[in-house]
């Protein structure tokens, strides 16, 4: 019996020539915590009209998820926020 020779993987052509950009694709940590800041602003400037679309809550779990909600993205955005500030070059 003779062995099928099978072509190689399409994926590991494209792994062979990216290897020398693998770098920059990665994310810093600097992108990282920008991207979720904008996260938790955006759910902060929409959590009103999201709310004005569903109405009010119609049971206390739903209440309480939906506080929960905001509150930790006020938390994240103002923490991110101060962070970055505290970690800006001097100037």
């Amino acid at each position: 019996m003779t062995e099928e020779k099978r072509p190689p993987h399409p994926s590991a052509h494209h792994a062979e020539h990216a290897e020398g950009a693998q770098a920059d694709d990665d994310i810093s940590p600097a992108e990282l915590r920008y991207g979720l800041e904008l996260g938790c602003w955006t759910t902060l400037a929409l959590a009103p009209l999201l709310y004005a679309i569903n109405g009010p809550a119609v049971s206390e779990d739903q209440f309480v998820v939906r506080t929960a909600l905001v509150v930790l993205a006020a938390c994240g955005a103002v923490g991110m926020r101060t962070y970055a500030w505290l970690r800006r070059p001097p100037s």
